[in-house]
């Protein structure tokens, strides 16, 4: 026990010996390490170097002494570099008693650093890069080594400018903590402290608008080996953390964390240059995003370490221009270099991207994989209000957009090496999209309007599909209430001319129409097409459509079918259309009391009904009846054929036509507006002439009308069988009901060569009212240019049973030699009155009565031969006296008439019952004999280039009566063999129930 004490207090008195020695030797050699220290420190420096006070203790960091420096100021001339408050450098001990000085720790608190560039570049620390001239290279090899187990940094202040560079920065060190071991074998450094930079600027950003920028550090290296074990920066609007370490080497290896980061958008915007805010015209940008991430690897010039990184943004906003804001985005999404580290594992996964703005909503999710072979996947999901979109667009696009629309679209494949043509149709055929319309609507200036759009369009598998679409059409008064569309395209997208529609389905409604069908189309460099499709049309609905200026109106329904055919040749599309319409289509088309009245032109159709069909270039008619302009009428079983192979294309073939048609009661006033007068027109150089026609034509068919109004004039149950060709027309059963009697009549006009035309006609005509046939013609003034009798001084009842014609023409001219014509006529109870030849023929045989002739029949032969009239016999019998008559009435107008007549009945004034009766039984047939106990009288009436030369009695067998009697025996003969109306055909060869 006595002995541990004595140990005690030996080692306690060394101890306190050893404590005082060390105060004396810190007391006396203070001086000199104060000046060793100094003078290592301003060995190679061009500045000078002073210090407050200096203090050195071997006590406070043994084994080490401490050197304690106050107010240490670095001064050149003009300029003070640093100032530093207190320095603190540990040397060791032993050394340091042989004059060496090898520090282990610096310790700097408070103080400053002014480091600066000049315009020319030059630095104000160059001082400290100065070699003396007289210090001579140092050829020795020494041994590398360096180690500061120490050195603390607090409250140090950094000014940086560089006035060549316009940059500028002030950086703090709050606190730093640093360690530094460096031999020939090995390099060992740490640092932990806290940094600050603020009032920073740097050429062409706004980084001096950054308040302040703090980093947390705490980072080891040794050997090539990079620690951080803490790593966290925040500045304005932006904060990260990070760990991990960093293999330096050819090969980098990296393990390397960043745990957590926050970015304020809004607040970093304020580092966007000028420029670019202006170019897109932002006014605003925010949102908060967060980045996590580990990088773990091996990275070279070939290897990537592996990647994974995650994304994330709340509450993003950003606002352009005029555009609607767009808000609430949000973006939560991946990237990954996977397992492999290469192109091949690589992912960019979207989990989520959202977004608002206005009314609409947008949700987006994609993934790609592989970015040497891309493999994409992506779906997206659009909630759009069309009214937020238009106060932004253009006013020269649109009017007016309202309405709502959903788009559902998703797409998923693999980009190939090379992208060719095949490309756009590998994505369109690995893509769906889903169009929802809800009450959409869209005003277009001088385009047509739409409203209340609503629907649905689907698009897979390269085929398209529309789903219960609406849409009303106000500036034309149509809805289309229902539609169902489904089509699908085959063909490359890159290639136009492999490009094809099927359209399997098609049903189209509308308030009174449908349409419904298929079609197909094809080629499109030679397009080939096929239709089939049948329409219900409510007319009314397309009176907007049809041009103001031509359509006033139009009603009733058409419900038509139509398959068609073909390919259309782009270069001769008007040809190629009327091919294929009238040889590979089947048009069917059921008229139900349509109605159309034209604004421009008096027509007005009404009550059309029937059926009209269009196949083999053949148009057909059934059943069809209407109203034209008051005119109804009606057609049946009635066809054309061959309008296009002979009349389009203008080959030798033959429109053959046949039509039935009958008409109601028609007013000749109605055609009047269509009448176009001719206007000479002015001589003109001579065109080309037109190609001349060959083809030919073939009509046959009947024609009927229940009345014509010809001004005053009314036929009345007209009807006519017709058969036409291009060198023969003939019509036959012409019936006619007018002027209180019936007319069956035909002709026949047959074309020929040198522009010649013959005209042969016969008629049988019943009780015909002349009296009436003259007053309603106005006596035909309009006709000749004076009246040669009028109905004031004929009636009667006309009728004819055996009258045939036949007119010859050269050009527009009749031949007057070749007029042939031969008739039985009667007229009954007629009445001539005033008629100039009776009555100077009155005057001239003291007869009276011929002034006023009334005759209760009046038969006559006559036939026509070489521009004369002759009649073989006229017997007129009348109430007061009886007459026969025979002669010739020329052309010219120059006449010879041959008379007989009884003395008593002209002496009487009149005939007796008893005579009456007589006469009544006899049937006169030539000039021969007479009326028995009557004493007959002759007479002739003779007119010779317009002058009467004879006009009085004249004996019954006179040389003019026997000359006049033969010439009309011989030319009758010789009319009866030159002109054979019996030979003459009239047969149409219509089949009539």
């Amino acid at each position: 026990m006595r002995l541990l004490k004595k140990i005690l207090i030996y080692t306690s008195l060394v101890l306190l010996g050893v404590f005082l020695s060390l105060l004396l030797i810190a007391e006396l050699a203070e001086n000199k390490v104060a000046t060793i220290a100094l003078n290592r420190i301003n060995e190679g420096v061009d500045a000078t170097i002073s210090v407050g006070n200096i203090d050195l203790s071997l006590i406070t960091n043994l084994p080490d002494a401490t050197l304690e420096f106050s107010d240490v100021e670095v001064i050149t001339p003009g300029d003070t570099l640093t100032q530093i408050e207190r320095l603190y450098i540990s040397v060791e001990l032993w050394p340091l008693l042989k004059s060496r000085f090898n520090i282990t720790e610096i310790s700097l608190e408070g103080g400053w650093l002014n480091y600066q560039v000049d315009s020319l570049g030059k630095s104000n620390f160059d001082v400290f890069l100065a070699v003396p001239e007289e210090q001579e290279a140092d050829t020795t090899t020494n041994e590398l080594f360096l180690s500061l187990k120490h050195l603390a940094l607090n409250n140090i202040f950094f000014s940086y400018t560089d006035k060549s560079s316009d940059i500028n920065a002030c950086l703090y060190i709050d606190e730093g903590l640093s360690k530094v071991y460096i031999d020939n074998n090995n390099q060992k450094a740490a640092f932990k402290g806290v940094l600050r930079a603020n009032q920073c600027q740097y050429p062409q950003s706004k980084l001096h608008l950054m308040e302040e920028l703090k980093v947390e550090l705490d980072v080891s290296y040794f050997n090539d080996k990079l620690t951080i074990a803490g790593c966290d920066i925040e500045t304005d609007g932006a904060r990260l953390k990070a760990n991990g370490e960093i293999h330096l080497a050819d090969d980098i290896y990296t393990d390397v964390r960043i745990s957590s980061s926050v970015f304020d958008i809004r607040e970093l915007s304020k580092y966007i240059p000028d420029t670019l805010l202006s170019n897109y015209d932002v006014r605003h940008v925010a949102g908060i995003a967060t980045l996590q991430a580990n990088i773990k690897g091996i990275y070279n010039d070939s290897v990537m370490p592996k990647i994974d990184a995650w994304l994330q943004l709340n509450e993003g906003s950003v606002a352009l221009g005029n555009y609607p804001a767009v808000n609430h985005i949000k973006f939560t999404g991946m990237y990954s270099n996977g397992e492999l580290m290469n192109n091949e594992t690589t992912q960019l996964a979207i989990d989520t991207l959202s977004f608002a703005a206005g009314g609409s909503r947008a949700f987006v999710t994609a993934n790609i994989q592989n970015l040497d072979a891309i493999a994409y996947r992506a779906k997206a999901k659009l909630q759009i209000d069309l009214g937020d979109i238009y106060y932004h667009l253009p006013d020269s696009v649109v009017d007016g957009l309202s309405g709502q629309m959903q788009l559902h679209a998703s797409t998923q494949g693999q980009v190939p090496e090379t992208i060719d043509e095949h490309f756009a149709d590998y994505v369109m055929a690995r893509t769906h999209i889903n169009l929802h319309l809800a009450d959409v609507g869209v005003q277009m200036d001088s385009v047509i309007s739409l409203e209340k759009m609503n629907g649905q369009l689907s698009y897979g598998d390269r085929t398209f599909r529309l789903n219960d679409f609406s849409v009303r059409l106000p500036d034309y008064g149509l809805s289309v209430t229902k539609a169902n569309v489904a089509a699908s395209y085959n063909g490359q997208l890159a290639r136009m001319n492999t490009l094809g529609l099927n359209i399997s389905n098609f049903d189209i409604a509308t308030v009174q129409s449908r349409f419904k069908g298929e079609a197909s189309f094809s080629h499109p460099d030679y397009p080939e097409y096929r239709l089939d499709a049948t329409a219900k049309l409510g007319l009314s609905e397309w009176m907007a459509f049809a041009p103001d200026s031509l359509l006033k109106s139009m009603t009733g329904s058409v419900s038509a079918s139509l398959k068609t055919a073909g390919r259309l040749h782009l270069d001769s599309i008007a040809n190629n259309l009327m091919e294929t319409l009238f040889m590979h289509s089947e048009l069917s088309a059921d008229l139900n009391d349509v109605g159309v009245e034209m604004d421009s032109y008096p027509v007005k159709i009404s009550h059309l009904s029937g059926k009209v069909g269009l196949s083999a270039d053949s148009l057909n008619l059934e059943t069809v009846s209407g109203d034209f302009n008051g005119i109804t009428f009606d057609a049946d079983s009635s066809f054309v054929k061959h309008i296009y192979t002979a009349y389009w294309l203008n080959q030798p073939d033959t429109i053959m036509a046949e039509g039935y048609f009958n008409f109601g009661d028609i007013d000749y006033a109605m055609f009047e507006p269509f009448m176009v007068e001719e206007v000479e027109e002015e001589p003109t150089e001579a065109a080309e002439p037109a190609e001349p026609a060959r083809y030919h034509f073939a009509a046959k068919g009947k024609l009927s009308a229940n009345s014509f109004w010809y001004d005053n004039a009314l036929l009345e149950n007209m009807s006519a069988l017709y058969n036409v060709s291009d060198s023969l027309y003939i019509a036959d059963q012409i019936k006619i009901d007018a002027f209180k009697g019936h007319m069956n009549s035909s002709i026949r006009v047959e074309m020929l060569p040198d522009d010649g035309m013959t005209i042969n006609f016969k008629n049988s005509t019943k009780g015909l009212d002349i009296n009436q046939l003259l007053y309603d013609f106005d006596d035909f003034m309009d006709y000749t240019d004076e009246v040669y009798i009028s109905h004031n001084q004929l009636s009667g009842l006309f009728s004819t049973d055996n009258l045939n014609g036949e007119l010859t023409f050269k050009g527009d001219s009749i031949d007057m030699n070749l007029i042939k014509l031969t008739a039985n006529l009667t007229l009954e109870n007629g009445r001539l009155s005033n008629y100039p030849i009776t009555t100077e023929m009155g005057k001239d045989y003291n007869i009276d009565g011929l002034e006023d002739l009334q005759f209760k029949t009046l038969d006559t032969k006559v036939f026509i031969y070489k521009q004369a009239v002759y009649m073989p016999m006229t017997n007129v019998k009348s109430n007061t006296f009886d007459i026969t008559l025979f002669g010739r009435q020329d052309f010219n107008l120059d006449c010879q008439y041959h008379l007989r007549f009884y003395l008593k009945e002209i002496l009487r004034k009149g005939k007796t019952n008893r005579l009456e009766r007589k006469q009544s039984k006899e049937d006169k047939v030539d000039d021969y004999g007479g009326t028995k106990g009557l004493t007959s009288m002759f007479a002739i009436y003779k007119v010779v280039n317009g002058d009467v030369e004879k006009s009085f009695l004249e004996g019954k067998k006179s040389e003019d009566r026997r000359i006049m009697q033969r010439l009309i025996n011989n030319k009758e003969g010789i009319y009866e063999f030159y002109f054979k109306p019996k030979f003459v055909k009239y047969n149409t060869k219509v089949l009539v129930d």
